[in-house]
């Protein structure tokens, strides 16, 4: 069953549906600040998904999670030639900097983390390279 992780404290929770992945992101983004944006796992399909909340603009990082050597991460594309990075948090609590060329609006990033969780297969409408 999927499982969807963001804090390092607090238990995990299992996602039984879409619905469920589209409430919890909800009560998340509803806590979350864009002080403090962070980051939250989603583990489904033999992936980890992360996806950022907090800000106007998001990213999704897909990687393999059941190999042993993690297989390699992908991660979106927004625009290629923004430099810069942004702060997260990831679960949290732990400072995390992600290039701005990565990131997308939230509500796609949302979307595309949602449409993994539904399908097990990487969407192919937004572009992805290497982490």
């Amino acid at each position: 069953m999927p499982i969807l992780e963001w804090s390092q404290i607090q238990p995990r929770v299992e996602l039984a549906s879409g619905d469920d992945f589209d409430h919890a992101i909800d009560r998340l983004t509803a806590r979350a600040s864009t002080d403090h944006p962070s980051i939250v796992a989603l583990y489904a399909h033999g992936h980890q998904v992360i996806l950022g909340l907090g800000l106007p603009q998001s990213f999704v990082q897909i990687q393999e999670w059941d190999d042993p050597q993690f297989g390699p991460a992908l991660v979106t594309v927004g625009d290629a030639t923004a430099s810069g990075e942004v702060a997260f948090y990831l679960l949290g609590s732990q400072h995390t900097e992600i290039p701005r060329r990565n990131l997308i609006p939230t509500p796609s990033a949302r979307r595309l983390a949602k449409q993994f969780l539904e399908t097990g297969k990487l969407p192919k409408d937004v572009t992805w390279e290497a982490a």
